[in-house]
């Protein structure tokens, strides 16, 4: 989950979230856990790695979020602004200490769930290490896109972010997967209530996060997937970018790159295996 909500694209230059003029930029809550690495990438900001885990486990997540960095850098994300400030990502053991670090994040009551979180504002990446590895994937990419390309529509921002919840290892990169939330898809398109593309480009985080949100999540993965799958996400991208930050320009955008009943086919070809999900995937990825 990236714990903001942003309605539209806004044009112009990307630009990192900060606001040290209201919260301090980095937290101490994460500077307290000991630090396991650091990730330094020309273009992006460090993902300082930290937590109390073993040494095998602890190599293991950073070549996985190296990855899932490298290839999100390589698939779609312009160079982020110099002089960010180092992203802070906290590798917490199991639900229970997950849970304490988001008390002393946060603060009581905060009301987040236990799947992961990027929190822009003190440049803080969550994982509970108790979840699937595809949520730690998830919110650095969140964090990378919040840099690369500044604020976003919810839809897209969960989009993007959740094309890297399925993923495996290939030659060059990730390779991403097709079966992650299509279930989700599929069951909206029968019950009638998957959104059509002036519905998506009209949404707001309250939408987005709502009671379809599950409509709205698996839709926007699998429109970014397809674009992907025709080489035109980073000309997607940069378009949406450059358009007016206006409900009318993301429809254009939207319009002219996405030709509705091919998609709804290619999605209908699709095969109909589906991931093996934790039990507590019920829960709304955000």
């Amino acid at each position: 989950m990236a714990v903001i909500g942003c309605g539209l694209v806004a044009a112009g230059p990307a630009r990192g979230f900060t606001l040290e003029a209201r919260e301090p930029g980095r937290s101490e809550a994460a500077r307290a856990l000991p630090e396991l690495a650091r990730l330094e990438e020309p273009g992006a900001a460090v993902l300082v790695l930290r937590g109390e885990v073993p040494a095998a486990k602890a190599a293991e997540l950073v070549r996985l979020v190296r990855a899932a960095a490298q290839d999100a850098r390589r698939r779609f994300l312009p160079p982020a602004p110099a002089g960010l400030q180092p992203v802070d990502v906290c590798l917490l053991a199991d639900t229970a200490r997950y849970r304490a670090f988001l008390d002393a994040l946060l603060g009581p009551g905060h009301g987040e769930n236990d799947l992961g979180l990027f929190n822009p504002y003190r440049r803080v990446v969550a994982a509970n290490l108790d979840m699937p590895p595809g949520h730690l994937r998830h919110e650095i990419v969140h964090a990378l896109v919040a840099d690369a390309l500044g604020p976003l529509p919810a839809w897209l921002d969960e989009g993007l972010a959740s094309l890297y919840n399925e993923a495996r290892p290939v030659e060059g990169g990730l390779e991403l997967g097709r079966t992650y939330r299509l279930d989700q898809l599929r069951a909206a398109r029968e019950a009638g209530t998957l959104p059509d593309l002036a519905e998506l480009a009209r949404s707001t985080g309250r939408s987005v996060y709502g009671a379809r949100s599950r409509a709205f999540y698996s839709l926007g993965r699998f429109l970014l997937l397809h674009l992907d799958s025709r080489g035109e996400l980073r000309a997607f991208l940069a378009a949406l970018r450059a358009a007016p930050a206006t409900e009318a320009g993301q429809r254009e955008v939207l319009a002219r790159f996405v030709d509705w009943p091919v998609f709804l086919a290619w999605e209908g070809g699709l095969p109909e295996q589906r991931e093996r999900a934790s039990p507590r995937e019920a829960l709304p990825v955000r």
